[in-house]
């Protein structure tokens, strides 16, 4: 059975459901889940990793992975679903390696995770909720990645080709590179790699690297101060005007006009909330915390 490709644009998804067989899968986006109850086994490519309640699981983007529940008794999970951009500086780790080992177990989980998790807000147009949701990611991460041995996606062995497709486009997005070169490095024809983007990615081999790097040029927009020219070459684009249509055909604006409402956002985030911050405690010398 081939994965299914899962494209998600809506930001961040959360939701708490039975824990279900879930087919192989890949999608660009963070993948988080919590075990509330009963058992689950998540499959990371060729291994299978026994979750119990309370485990913790974090999958990286664009890594093929699936559910089984194996018991007889399927308990509950929680799971959310986050834009890869939202991990901000933490981006270019989960692009470029994946955990050996994705599960904490309950009892060497952090507190601050399982607080993050219950608190990441749902998507909205709210301008201090996207803040909020970041934040809490990056909490997660923070407290999670130092835990995990990291390993680089490209190094993994695996004889899956959806699977080696996606770590071939993680590791070498930024070079020159085409289908036909692609299936050189893989040992396969071209033909066989344009039915993996069609059938499995939906897309031709030339709309999914671009969208790979546009994403990477995004992180970059973000949390940079790169120029465009910069950008669009250190992403892999080989022509401004390459860049441009394809960044125009999703957003709708320019690169420079993008980075100046993202900026302009972030700004009035944080004026908002100097004008309505109120801490809860302050501290005295001497004392312990006082509620206000």
């Amino acid at each position: 059975m081939l994965p299914l490709y899962k494209d998600r644009k809506a930001g961040i998804e959360i939701y708490y459901r039975q824990s279900r067989h879930v087919p192989p899968h890949v999608h660009e986006t963070v993948e988080l889940i919590y075990v509330a109850s009963g058992t689950l086994d998540l499959g990371i490519g060729t291994e299978l990793y026994h979750m119990e309640t309370g485990d913790f699981g974090l999958i990286f983007p664009n890594v093929v992975h699936h559910y089984q529940v194996l018991d007889g008794k399927p308990g509950k999970s929680l799971n959310i679903i986050a834009d890869a951009e939202l991990a901000g500086t933490y981006y270019p780790t989960l692009q470029k390696y994946c955990p050996e080992d994705p599960i904490i177990k309950a009892d060497d989980l952090h507190p601050d995770v399982f607080y993050a998790i219950q608190s990441i807000p749902e998507e909205s147009d709210n301008a201090d909720e996207y803040v909020i949701r970041q934040a809490f990611l990056q909490i997660v991460l923070a407290r999670c990645l130092p835990t995990m041995k990291l390993v680089d996606k490209a190094s993994i062995v695996n004889n899956d080709l959806t699977y080696q497709t996606v770590c071939y486009i993680s590791a070498h997005f930024s070079e020159d590179i085409s289908l036909t070169s692609m299936a050189r490095d893989l040992y396969v024809s071209p033909y066989a790699l344009s039915r993996i983007f069609s059938s499995v990615f939906h897309t031709n081999f030339n709309g999914y690297l671009n969208e790979f790097r546009l994403d990477y040029a995004l992180y970059l927009l973000r949390y940079t101060t790169q120029t465009i020219t910069e950008i669009y070459e250190n992403a892999g684009f080989n022509s401004q005007r390459t860049f441009n249509r394809v960044f125009q055909d999703r957003f709708r604006m320019s690169p420079r006009d993008y980075r100046e409402e993202y900026r302009k956002l972030l700004a009035g985030s944080a004026q908002e909330e100097e004008k309505t911050y109120r801490p809860y405690y302050h501290f005295e010398t001497g004392s312990s915390r006082v509620p206000l």
